[in-house]
């Protein structure tokens, strides 16, 4: 008969710890409720702070979102369907030309800043592309992260070249960077000279100066231009350093196609030139 009661009393308080956890559940509201705020104040619920990384958003994008781009993003339908992390070194030497290569994520963030001998300098870059279904459309994105600063800060381009299968729907990229300057002060802007193309989107940037920290994304949505059944979507992500002092003029004298961005000959030397970051999906219907 004890042992009967002492089932029973245990039975009992068990019943109330679920009962007392609905209770307060019922009253404070859980992961729906919760909030991240941003280094700009905004404040986005975790259902907002998903559908941003949903898009492709990094973290640190998220963090130094604008309010406009905000606004624009957190309610949309979005469910990221491919992704592409591409890690690179340029080299530049004392003699000769420069040349970009492809490393492993060990070699990227254990690097080190030794200098290379026989070089001027060093730079170390991250790509990450993606595509994002964003209701009935696709987004392509592509976002680079620098690791370390270049001497030579001038126009850089940053593009996504596509097949002619698609086209962009909005009017024009979206473009934005964000840096940290040498007082830790955060500052995010979206002044740029843009352009679309049947073949891509672009956008030329001045690159600051004296800064510890930058990174950059451009994406767009794109819609079909075809009647055909598309299986597969794929995308070029290519960003352009200047390796030497260029105006506006020069870094805009440039194409983009699948191959990424191709310069105008006459400032071909004057840019690095990096593998293309390609995101892709197959297994489509659309």
């Amino acid at each position: 008969m004890v042992e009967k009661n002492s089932k029973v009393r245990k039975c009992l308080i068990a019943i109330m710890v679920v009962v007392s956890i609905l209770a307060i559940n019922v009253h404070h509201p859980l992961a729906e409720e919760r909030t991240f705020t941003n280094y700009y104040g905004i404040v986005m619920t975790m259902d907002e702070y998903s559908t941003l990384l949903n898009l492709g958003f990094t973290e640190r994008e998220i963090n130094y979102m604008l309010e406009e781009e905000f606004e624009e993003n957190k309610d949309l339908d979005a469910t990221l369907v491919a992704s592409n992390t591409k890690y690179y070194k340029t080299v530049v030497p004392m003699f000769g030309m420069s040349y970009s290569v492809e490393v492993t994520p060990l070699e990227y963030y254990n690097h080190g800043d030794a200098q290379i001998l026989g070089t001027l300098y060093t730079y170390w870059r991250q790509e990450v592309s993606t595509i994002s279904q964003n209701g009935s459309k696709y987004r392509y994105k592509l976002s680079t992260i620098w690791l370390n600063w270049p001497s030579t800060t001038s126009y850089d381009v940053t593009a996504i070249g596509f097949e002619n299968s698609v086209y962009i729907s909005s009017n024009n990229p979206y473009f934005n960077f964000a840096y940290t300057d040498n007082d830790g002060h955060h500052t995010s802007t979206v002044y740029y000279d843009k352009k679309k193309t049947p073949s891509g989107g672009s956008a030329v940037y001045k690159m600051p100066s004296n800064v510890l920290s930058l990174s950059s994304n451009i994406y767009f949505d794109v819609m079909k231009n075809t009647n055909d059944t598309l299986t597969e979507l794929t995308f070029c992500g290519d960003y352009a350093h200047a390796l030497n002092p260029v105006t506006t003029t020069q870094a805009a004298n440039h194409a983009i196609n699948t191959g990424g961005i191709e310069h105008d000959f006459s400032v071909l030397s004057y840019y690095d030139d990096t593998p293309c970051c390609y995101a892709g999906i197959t297994g489509i219907s659309w």
